[in-house]
């Protein structure tokens, strides 16, 4: 059974992971709404002897892409957060390995605070706080042999 702290570690990082799942889905959402608005921008520019010329095809064509083509990695890099939280910090605090989750812990939280993921990288950071807690509680509840 885990301590006061390893479980407050196992909900800060539960948290964080939710919190990266709603933002990711929120950034998608915003991304695949603004890309049909902007998908029939008509753009306008005046050509060279006063005739004004509409490229709105080009710009129905490739906005898309572009969009997917921006999209598809920042998803994908969202998802990698996502699972790489799930899988090394929280199953194994889920499974008692306190020690374990140390470590992916402080990396993770301190690698998102870096490329964005403020709050979760936060959070991360206060479960490594809470993680090394629950250590310290528990080397220090042991019987010394030297006693």
């Amino acid at each position: 059974m885990l301590d006061q702290d390893a479980s407050s570690a196992k909900t800060l990082t539960f948290v964080a992971v939710i919190l990266q799942i709603v933002f990711l889905a929120l950034g998608i959402f915003v991304v695949l709404v603004f890309t049909a608005t902007s998908a029939s921008f008509n753009a306008v520019s005046i050509g060279p002897n006063g005739t004004v010329n509409s490229t709105s095809r080009m710009i129905q064509t490739s906005f898309p892409f572009l969009t997917i083509l921006i999209l598809v990695p920042i998803t994908i890099f969202g998802l990698l957060w996502v699972f790489l939280d799930y899988f090394l910090i929280y199953r194994k605090l889920s499974s008692e390995k306190v020690a374990e989750a140390s470590t992916p812990a402080l990396v993770l939280g301190i690698l998102q605070l870096i490329f964005g993921g403020l709050i979760p990288g936060i959070l991360l950071i206060v479960a490594y706080v809470k993680i090394r807690d629950s250590i310290n509680r528990a080397i220090n509840q042991q019987p010394s042999a030297l006693k």
